[in-house]
């Protein structure tokens, strides 16, 4: 998001957004009806959204413990490489490690975060 998209959202755009962040399942007109406004404008507020990147896409929240992943492992990693060329090999790397389904670059005695869902702490 420009610094331009962030000056633009007014109290009913963010309105919008924190109902998709509840559940981005919800049609337009149920999302219009959430907030107030009438069909056409929720849509165009919303295409408006998209078109400045505010809106990047939609993802599904899993229930892990009904897929048998109810621990959660965040892996904390330390380097001092912070080259492009070192991150973009760690980036696909990590991101190649099937359980990894969060990675983000962090402040303070660590650099890199990891979230793993697992299903127990046994060791196999």
């Amino acid at each position: 998001m420009t610094q331009d998209a962030a000056k633009n959202i007014d109290h009913i755009d963010a309105a919008i957004l924190r109902v998709l962040q509840r559940d981005a399942a919800l049609s337009q007109r149920e999302v219009a009806d959430e907030v107030g406004l009438s069909h056409n404008a929720c849509w165009r507020r919303m295409v408006r959204l998209r078109e400045t990147g505010v809106i990047q896409g939609q993802t599904v929240r899993l229930d892990l413990t009904r897929l048998g992943l109810g621990l959660t492992v965040f892996v904390m990693v330390r380097t001092r490489d912070h080259s492009p060329d070192w991150l973009k090999q760690f980036r696909r790397t990590v991101l190649g490690i099937e359980n990894v389904i969060d990675f983000f670059r962090i402040a303070g005695d660590y650099d890199y975060m990891c979230r793993i869902p697992e299903g127990s702490m046994a060791v196999s």
